[in-house]
């Protein structure tokens, strides 16, 4: 029987660097025994096949940058199964951040009980990158997809969202449908993964001979400074006649200026006191998950505070408010 492995995410921790990576190497892959099948109309990572699923945990919604299919929430995963069934000897690997973002215990159960039917036991891949470092990441990305929200409005949530920042109640909820033992979680930090997550990710695999395969692509979804992203929200206020390309084109334009000529450093969106206490607010939480997934590692988190220039004062927002 095929092996499966289930890449969940997070969100922010080189999952389309990743998603991009596999699509764009199918065939030497599929020569190495790895087969990324497409599932659905996207071919870069199986977002559809999660969005079938969704509306369990979600009041019937579908994902609002997908929508509803034509096909009933057995078509997809029917797929899989014949993908499986024709591919016994290859490890199949599916990949979408928000297997772990949006599916609660209703599609945890309809995934497991689908496996469970085949006698596949998936083994389940999650990288975890900071909470203070994945709060920023998420408001650059809100404000490159059109959002006007100042960041202390973002910063206020991560108390109120356990099952987006605290990684032991995420991981908690996957090992409750698919065990502890099925579960590989992955600190997204450089002393861990390296420099190249398509690399750790191929070791993760077990694909050591790269040879035929393609990693000329360029790094995906590039950071934004702060100035940056406080052009980006004005401009997502004040331009609103653009389309999102048009907007998003002009903003990368912007953005090449910006970081060519004028800031220069690793800046932060928090002051020293908000990143302190975040990291402490989640402390407790990410030892008791380490102790119980990577034992003798001394915390979660080994890198430490990455060298930035924290933000001297909190701005609750700029001027431009309109």
């Amino acid at each position: 029987m095929a092996e499966v492995v289930i890449h969940i995410g997070t969100e922010k921790t080189g999952t389309t660097s990743i998603q991009h990576f596999l699509s764009e190497n199918r065939e030497p892959l599929l020569a190495k025994g790895i087969l990324y099948p497409v599932l659905g109309s996207r071919k870069d990572a199986h977002f559809d096949l999660v969005n079938s699923v969704h509306p369990l945990d979600n009041g019937g919604r579908y994902m609002e940058f997908i929508g509803s299919p034509n096909h009933s929430t057995d078509f997809l995963w029917g797929k899989l199964r014949d993908c499986i069934a024709a591919n016994p000897t290859k490890k199949i690997v599916l990949s979408a951040e928000h297997f772990s973002s949006r599916l609660r215990g209703n599609a945890l159960k309809y995934i497991s009980d689908f496996f469970n039917a085949l006698g596949i036991r998936p083994k389940i891949v999650i990288y975890l990158r900071p909470q203070a470092d994945f709060i920023e990441s998420s408001y650059s990305t809100e404000i490159k997809a059109g959002g006007t929200r100042v960041f202390k409005k973002v910063l206020e949530q991560y108390k109120t969202q356990p099952m987006r920042y605290n990684y032991k109640d995420l991981v908690g909820l996957w090992e409750e449908y698919f065990g502890k033992e099925a579960i590989t979680i992955i600190p997204y930090e450089k002393s861990f993964i390296g420099n190249d997550i398509r690399r750790h990710f191929l070791q993760l695999l077990g694909v050591d001979n790269v040879n035929g395969i393609d990693f000329s692509s360029k790094p995906l979804n590039q950071r934004w400074s702060p100035p940056m992203l406080e052009l980006a929200r004005i401009v997502n206020l004040r331009m609103t006649e653009l389309s999102n390309q048009e907007r998003f084109n002009f903003l990368e334009y912007a953005n090449t200026l910006i970081s060519e000529s004028i800031v220069s450093g690793d800046f932060s969106l928090m002051t020293e006191e908000q990143y302190k206490e975040v990291t402490t607010f989640f402390e407790d939480s990410n030892k008791v998950l380490c102790q119980n997934y990577l034992p003798g590692r001394e915390s979660l988190f080994l890198d430490g505070k990455k060298p930035k220039t924290f933000r001297k004062t909190e701005q609750e927002s700029s001027a431009y408010t309109f």
